[in-house]
């Protein structure tokens, strides 16, 4: 099967919540990095949660094996995040370190 690349959206509050969830049921290296969603967020927001100007948020990626994928979404699922979280997977065709 093939790697995923995993990326979890998640309000800049929560980064750390989500970030200590992942690491109980993954050991890959976690990329966070800051976010800025500018204009309309996703149509299924909330009113209180859609936006109209500058949203920022902190994207938390890591690869893993198809297999954990599952794993992981559940560990941030059941994490104690303040807000909603969007993820998304991608297959990784390769991927390797240029030294």
């Amino acid at each position: 099967m093939p790697d995923q690349l995993l990326t979890f959206h998640c309000a800049i509050r929560d980064t750390e919540t989500i970030v200590e969830a992942i690491r109980t049921v993954a050991h890959a290296p976690i990329h966070v990095r800051e976010e800025a969603v500018r204009g309309r967020d996703f149509s299924d927001a909330r009113t209180a949660e859609q936006v109209t100007g500058n949203l920022r948020r902190s994207a938390v990626e890591l690869i893993v094996a198809d297999t954990a994928r599952e794993d992981v979404i559940r560990a941030v699922t059941d994490s104690r995040h303040e807000r909603p979280v969007r993820w998304h997977a991608l297959s990784v065709v390769s991927h390797g370190r240029i030294a």
